[in-house]
């Protein structure tokens, strides 16, 4: 009773500030308790084949059936948890011929003691009636594990705030970012509405490490490097990748041992740099379980099966994972733009974490960026930069705290107005990031796709203006890479929301994971509708003869074909003669074709070796004239008369991966 009162004098003198925070946490639970997820037939039975899901999707089904697995039948041999409860991409085989699962085991584990207490209250509540199944895959069993997420997200936030607070100052600013960090971000939804994914759980664990080495700056002593090992192997455990925050300890160990030698103590240079390396190992040893797993799982300790071509690190796509409409880390949470660029807000005195927080954040978007899927296929925002919103709430608070700073040289304006001001410029993208995620709930996907920013999921009454504005300088938030990409290509700045993020080749996850590409195949289908966005120059509409195509109408048009896989690659492009024969077609400036078209369809080809991500040009330029005499295509079908002088025409470009 006497912590209860404590807890309430504490959560009372807090004032305002940390009011306003758990009003934002209760709403956090209240999304999660109200969202109802049953897929499928809500009253039928789970276990008996189908994919029905009831809070765990997708990604968290398959990691739920881990979590089962652990819990319930004390072993990773998934074949009965697929086969009872559905398998909805046909789990490959490993080499012991058992269903394997390729997602990090850290999230299982620390759901197992949950699914043993979700359990152990089930049969309580079945002594009294409530018959609830045992195999686990309820909603009374997922109700209470996934409970973990909100949790999670709660100590993230509460972790960032403190640490924001040490590095920056004031009472309100860490507050106000604390509320962003949790309302206008990825993690309101895969905290409330998908909190079977891991990633409210990876930014607790993201939070806690980074946390800790930040307000613990400038220790050597044995137990902070324990401490920091500990909390970077579990992240490790929850996704691989969060390895890369080390580099803020390797940052300290390397200013320390700069430092140390120029004093001329090079022992003190020393331990810095071997405390670095206990970090490291300490982290490996609590990493160990993820070994275990692809051990029993793929047959060796290090058998990661995110390897292949899956990871491509020589080719990372940064712009398009930051700024792109295809779920755009800055693009689509502006206040994790906002975010990251206020890190440089944080004061002097703080320099050393400001440094090691956006070096972390440089490393975690290059390492997403240079997965295959960087827009994490289904996903709100880039999911996987989940991880970074504790360098987002402390910049958010440090730009703030420079804005208090700031208007105090008013002192006879009223705070109050100043506050008016805060939430004036926050609440917009706090609500924005709300109402889109309530479009999710009850298991509606978040969006895998291109999904262009203006202006069709608007309110009316504010699609009108933001349209105007769009037209003049596109989506700000966008920027620098619409402004890159349209002088690069000489188009209108909003062309990057329209055409960044579509791709003709796109191999299944088993094959990128086996790094079994040769042979795949794709198509961009420049003659087909919807194809404008692509287009650069005069071109017709899209006609049918045999198949889709386009007349070139000037002596030079250009057309951008995208590219996500760094392959040697196959290229043909698809062309018939029009108001002319002779053609010239380049690919990034270089001639791969300059001669005469036979009647019909002709197949262009060529080789690219090293073939690099990103948009490519593809050139056309040919005289104009009307429609030459030729014979019908293959089917018999007339070539439909142009109304204009044409050059010629184009159809699609098509692509095999040699490699």
């Amino acid at each position: 009773m006497t912590r209860v009162r404590a807890a309430v004098r504490w959560f009372v003198r807090g004032g305002p500030p940390r009011w306003l925070v758990a009003i934002a946490f209760l709403l956090v639970l209240g999304m999660y308790c109200t969202n109802d997820d049953m897929g499928g037939n809500p009253a039928a039975p789970r276990g008996d084949g189908e994919y029905r899901p009831v809070l765990a999707r997708g990604d968290g089904h398959m990691m739920y059936l881990m979590a089962r697995s652990t819990a319930l039948d004390l072993d990773w041999n998934f074949d009965n948890d697929l086969a009872g409860f559905g398998d909805p991409w046909n789990q490959p085989r490993g080499p012991n011929g058992h269903k394997v699962i390729p997602h990090p085991i850290g999230p299982p584990l620390l759901w197992t003691p949950l699914v043993w207490t979700a359990a152990g209250l089930a049969e309580l509540r079945n002594l009294l009636g409530a018959d609830i199944p045992s195999h686990g895959y309820t909603e009374w069993h997922q109700r209470f594990v996934f409970l973990s997420s909100v949790l999670a997200a709660w100590a993230a936030i509460a972790i960032a705030m403190l640490v924001a607070r040490t590095l920056a100052g004031g009472r309100w600013a860490p507050a106000y970012a604390g509320v962003c960090g949790l309302l206008g971000t990825a993690l309101t939804y895969y905290a409330t509405y998908m909190p079977s994914y891991g990633h409210a759980l990876d930014t607790l664990a993201c939070a806690g490490f980074l946390g800790y080495w930040a307000i613990t700056i400038g220790r050597t002593d044995a137990w902070r490097w324990l401490a920091l090992g500990a909390l970077l192997g579990a992240a490790m455990l929850i996704r691989m990748q969060d390895l890369g925050l080390g580099i803020v300890v390797a940052l300290e160990a390397a200013v320390t041992a700069v430092r140390a030698l120029r004093a001329r103590t090079p022992r003190l240079a020393l331990r810095a740099v071997l405390g670095g390396a206990f970090v490291l190992v300490v982290a490996l040893v609590v990493f160990s379980p993820q070994l275990v797993y692809w051990k029993v799982t793929y047959g060796g300790f290090f058998a990661a099966p995110q390897g292949g071509a899956y990871t491509r690190l020589g080719s990372p796509m940064i712009l398009e994972l930051l700024y792109s409409a295809r779920n755009g880390w800055f693009s689509t949470h502006p206040l994790a733009y906002a975010g990251v660029l206020g890190l440089f807000a944080l004061p002097r005195k703080s320099w050393l974490a400001a440094a090691g927080l956006l070096l972390a954040v440089a490393l975690q978007v290059y390492l997403n960026s240079s997965i295959f899927d960087y827009w994490g296929m289904a996903s709100f925002g880039n999911r996987r930069l989940c991880s970074m919103t504790l360098p987002v709430v402390v910049g958010l608070a440090a730009l703030l705290w420079r804005g208090g700073r700031l208007v105090a040289r008013w002192p006879r304006v009223p705070r109050v107005t100043w506050h008016v001001v805060a939430v004036a410029m926050l609440a917009p993208f706090v609500a924005w990031n709300l109402w889109r995620t309530t479009d999710f709930k009850a298991g509606r996907p978040a969006p895998d796709g291109l999904e262009p920013s203006c202006c069709d999921k608007l309110p009316k009454r504010f699609a009108r203006p933001l349209r105007n504005i769009y037209a003049r300088i596109g989506n700000p938030f966008q920027f620098p890479a619409n402004l890159v990409f349209a002088l690069r290509h000489d188009v209108g700045i909003q062309r990057w929301d329209h055409a960044v993020g579509n791709y003709p080749v796109l191999p299944p996850s088993n094959l990128l994971f086996e790094n079994k590409l040769a042979g795949q195949k794709g198509r961009w289908r420049l003659g087909y509708p919807l194809a404008e966005p692509y287009l650069i120059g005069k071109w017709s509409g899209p006609h049918d003869a045999d198949r889709p195509f386009r007349w070139t109408l000037d002596r030079k048009v250009r057309a951008l074909v995208p590219n996500l896989m760094p392959n040697d690659q196959h290229v043909t492009i698809w062309l018939a003669p029009g108001g002319t024969r002779r053609v010239t077609v380049k690919w990034d400036g270089h001639v791969v074709f300059d001669g005469e078209l036979a009647p019909r369809w002709n197949a262009i080809g060529f080789t690219l070796h090293g073939h690099t991500v990103g948009e490519h040009e593809l050139t056309i330029e040919s005289e104009l004239g009307p429609l030459l005499p030729m014979l019908p295509p293959a089917e018999g079908k007339p070539w439909p008369e142009p109304k204009w002088p044409v050059g010629v025409a184009l159809g699609t470009v098509d692509f095999e991966l040699l490699r």
